[in-house]
């Protein structure tokens, strides 16, 4: 167990160093974030000022978007890369070393993630103290902070198994077009579930999405959100699923590269 924890562990040591020497892209995501939070600070700010009803304080709302766009751009998009190295023939190399597949794969991403969350994180307080002039009580930071984080690992997942799906499809950008869609409106992106129609809360329930979004961000509203206790249990349960599903996928696609001769 210890030598499968130091492999792995060196697998996401090298790709959070390979980040830190590559900061191009997380800059771009820290300008991207600030950029949201501004946009729609404003704009729920107007929409209170003009007395037009809104879902709940405009400030909540702020520190709320803030969790969710911090979990989902802290997830490294694996998939990108994954799909790339499929279609140039560079994943026979991979698939040679002495590890899993995915498991490599994905420790590759927490070291990803481990690199861009501390940083998104900090993007996500100062921006929404700056826009708000308030901060959530310190027990919400102390809920948002784990679960997010787990979320985002499972977000991480999610993205790997979409990589592997480049192995029968080639491109897989329509599929992540489809789960983006769906992440953000059944996810809670920019607003809590709470203030969508039934029936799309209901869809909601069936899928991963509040999980990793608008559940572990609902501990920034006064009206609270999902149990803790729950929420550890829901994640537990999805990012086991994630896992088998993403270690099917890999095995059909193994059996087919061995099947032509790949």
């Amino acid at each position: 167990m210890t030598r499968t924890i130091v492999r792995y562990g060196a697998f996401a040591r090298a790709a959070a160093a390979q980040a830190r020497r590559e900061p191009g892209e997380l800059y771009g995501r820290v300008v991207f974030f600030a950029v949201i939070l501004g946009v729609f600070s404003s704009l729920w700010r107007a929409i209170a000022e003009a007395g037009m009803p809104i879902a709940a304080d405009p400030r909540e709302l702020v520190w709320y978007l803030a969790a969710t766009e911090w979990i989902l751009l802290s997830a490294p998009p694996l998939h990108v890369e994954l799909q790339e190295a499929i279609r140039a023939g560079d994943i026979a190399c991979r698939l040679a070393r002495p590890v899993s597949f995915v498991g490599a794969a994905f420790a590759e991403g927490l070291g990803l993630l481990a690199v861009r969350a501390p940083v998104l994180g900090a993007t996500a307080f100062a921006c929404a103290w700056a826009f708000t002039a308030r901060v959530p009580p310190p027990g919400a930071f102390l809920r948002v902070v784990p679960f997010g984080l787990a979320a985002a690992a499972v977000i991480t997942a999610l993205y790997l198994g979409i990589g592997l799906l480049a192995f029968w499809l080639q491109d897989v950008a329509p599929v992540f077009w489809v789960w983006q869609k769906l992440l953000f409106v059944l996810g809670g992106l920019m607003l809590p579930l709470q203030v969508y129609p039934a029936f799309i809360r209901r869809a909601a329930a069936f899928t991963p999405f509040p999980t990793v979004l608008a559940d572990p961000a609902s501990f920034m509203l006064r009206a609270g959100g999902t149990d803790a206790a729950t929420l550890a249990v829901t994640l537990a349960l999805w990012g086991a699923a994630t896992g088998a599903g993403v270690q099917w996928l890999f095995r059909r696609a193994a059996a087919a590269l061995t099947v032509n001769g790949g």
